[in-house]
């Protein structure tokens, strides 16, 4: 039974599949809202979350291993692209998996064995991804490329679909709305009328008249000046404090920038953003330890992974976590002692763990030369 459902017939041939779309249809925003990268890094929540990301896992140290030992590093990982310093390829690539859901590299300077040297990072609306007879290919000015000349690494990627998504694609609604705020916001105080305060009088007063006092109260205690002021005449002065709908205006940017956060799955406290609940040292380094975990480390697996095709076979690309893993030094040494007395860790290891330089090894004892009288009695 189940080698005539594999066996091919005219009706399951490979060209008969109907391909899916590359992608989904982008969400419908209300209003002339234009949602692309250069406004969703406009959100400050937005550009914190996509620099948090892409500099920390730039920063890590990258290396390539053989069964679980470390190799020399190949150029390929220690320099990627030669115009630029490794930190900024990776954080290139982070910041295009974040945003579009698609990072692009063009591979070339192969060396003799046919192994990269080098890559450039492209710009993914500059690639266009084409599935034909079930063979991707793709198209960067006008010229196709074969899947070994690019380093495509992808986000979520529903079945079936050749590319990954971004937040601009699926998450439009609310960056829109965190646009939106951000404009309103803008206009609000730039060009609302909504001045510090009023002053009043029980006489009447002429045009001119007013707009004389309004320039003596300004000058007198306007600016940095913050004397106390003296009126006369049944002249008041009422300052005016936030209304109700500047408070819900704060509250909604304040609502709109926890959501970013958690598209990007970001702490708030480590963008800036009160999230309504107290920190202390313990549950800020528990949130610390769960964002290195279930954010910075599916992200770093896809990088891994698409990095270790640019390896000779059986090499593989790893990222050093220790140093975000790192917990209290008194935890630290408490487990470096654990590591010494179970005999899988040695000296040499922690001191590299702790970035110190490694002991110099016991030389060779010295022979004693021997006393005069040894070599006359010889």
């Amino acid at each position: 039974m189940l080698a005539r459902l594999l066996r091919p017939t005219a009706e399951t041939r490979a060209d008969s599949f109907v391909l899916p779309t590359r992608g989904l249809v982008p969400q419908p925003t209300t209003g002339p809202i234009t949602v692309n990268e250069s406004t969703v890094l406009s959100i400050p929540a937005a550009y914190r979350c996509v620099q948090i990301i892409s500099d920390t896992i730039a920063s890590l140290p990258l290396g390539s291993y053989r069964a679980g030992i470390e190799v020399d590093t190949p150029r390929v990982l220690a320099q990627p692209d030669p115009s630029e310093t490794r930190v900024d390829t990776i954080a290139a690539l982070v910041t295009s998996l974040l945003i579009d859901g698609n990072a692009y590299a063009l591979v070339g300077g192969r060396d003799p064995l046919g192994h990269p040297t080098s890559m450039v990072v492209l710009a993914p609306s500059a690639v266009f991804v084409q599935v034909r007879d079930g063979e991707v290919t793709y198209r960067i000015g006008g010229q196709e490329y074969d899947p070994e000349d690019i380093l495509h690494l992808r986000g979520v990627t529903l079945p079936g679909h050749a590319t990954g998504l971004g937040p601009i694609a699926v998450q439009r609604r609310t960056l829109g709305l965190a646009i939106a705020g951000e404009d309103y916001a803008g206009e609000a105080f730039v060009n609302g009328a909504m001045p510090s305060g009023v002053i009043q009088s029980d006489s009447e007063m002429t045009k001119d008249e007013a707009e004389a006092f309004k320039a003596a109260f300004v000058a007198a205690h306007g600016g940095r000046q913050r004397s106390p002021a003296v009126l006369s005449g049944g002249v008041t002065y009422q300052a005016l404090s936030f209304s109700h709908a500047d408070i819900e205006l704060l509250d909604s940017r304040r609502f709109n920038a926890g959501a970013v956060c958690t598209v990007f799955g970001v702490p708030g406290f480590l963008v800036g953003v009160a999230m309504g609940d107290s920190k202390t040292y313990s549950n800020v380094q528990q949130d610390t330890q769960l964002f290195v975990s279930y954010t910075l480390r599916p992200w770093i697996s896809r990088l891994e992974a698409g990095l270790s095709q640019l390896l000779p076979r059986g090499q593989e690309a790893k990222f050093n976590l220790d140093g975000l893993l790192r917990s209290d030094t008194m935890a630290r040494y408490q487990a470096h002692e654990v590591g010494l007395r179970a005999g899988f860790l040695t000296i040499d290891e922690v001191r590299e763990l702790e970035d110190l330089d490694l002991m110099a090894a016991p030389g060779p004892e010295p022979v004693p030369e021997p006393d005069a009288e040894e070599e006359a009695d010889g």
